[in-house]
């Protein structure tokens, strides 16, 4: 920050002992706004900026656990499903989704899917959510029509749409794998945003996931090793991998490197 003030002080110094066009001051002013910003981005993906602030920022005014809609999800796991949170309680220190452990002995596939909810019944769930306290638990027929009423929303949906391409994926993983697929890959080759970039390594994971349980090996590998080349030991920030994930990224590689090459053989 202290480089920064210097060279704005620097700038401001020389336009008042040098001749310059009228317009430089706001050429000049535009370019101070952007250096700022410019850091503030920085902080943001170094990790340093708390994640109460990075979440105003990106316009999510509520959270909803998910987990894979599948026969491998844990009791721990089913209780928590489908329950909604205000983000006040999402980034207190103390929270926690789920009072038991997760028992999958892969690791926890649950995700805190963030929606700013422009829709109308996003809106709904929205006030009902601040009256009971700020969590609540959505049956499957109210988490349904959230997804349903999304899809015809439009404009209403359109900053959630990573959001709710997540959402549906999981949904899907039990019914139809397909289309789960469709929806991850979608994820992985559209998400820019910060507040999407969480869903990155997530969305990597349960691809390879399904693609290997349908017996495309190859594929499950390409995946996992485009996602650890995107994101190197040292990346931190917005999206970078947990010490877990990273674990659990290694540990698939590794599986599916031996697996490969035998399907490719029997092919």
């Amino acid at each position: 920050m202290d480089t920064l003030l210097h060279l704005l002080n620097t700038l401001w110094y020389l336009l008042y002992t040098s001749e310059f066009p009228e317009a430089f001051p706001y050429l000049l002013g535009v370019l101070g706004l952007f250096l700022i910003w410019k850091f503030h981005d920085m902080q943001v993906k170094a990790g340093r900026i708390q994640a109460k602030d990075f979440w105003e920022r990106s316009g999510v005014r509520l959270f909803l656990r998910a987990t894979p809609a599948d026969a491998h999800a844990c009791l721990a796991c089913r209780e928590t499903t489908r329950m909604v949170f205000l983000p006040s309680l999402v980034t207190a220190k103390k929270f926690t989704p789920q009072e038991q452990p997760c028992m999958n002995p892969a690791g926890c596939r649950c995700l805190m899917v963030g929606f700013f909810g422009g829709w109308s019944e996003a809106r709904e769930l929205l006030a009902r959510l601040k009256e009971q306290g700020g969590q609540l638990r959505l049956s499957d027929e109210e988490l349904q029509s959230f997804l349903e009423t999304a899809k015809t929303a439009r404009a209403g949906a359109s900053a959630d749409r990573m959001s709710l391409r997540m959402l549906n994926a999981m949904q899907a993983e039990g019914k139809n794998p397909e289309t789960a697929i469709e929806h991850y890959r979608y994820v992985l080759d559209h998400a820019e945003e910060d507040r999407d970039l969480s869903f990155m390594v997530p969305a990597c994971l349960r691809l390879s996931e399904l693609l290997e349980q349908g017996g495309r090996a190859e594929e499950s590998l390409q995946v996992i090793e485009r996602c650890l080349r995107d994101y190197g030991e040292k990346k931190k920030g917005p999206g970078a991998p947990t010490e877990v994930q990273r674990a659990a990224l290694k540990t698939r590689q590794s599986l599916l490197a031996a697996k490969a090459p035998k399907t490719l053989q029997e092919a």
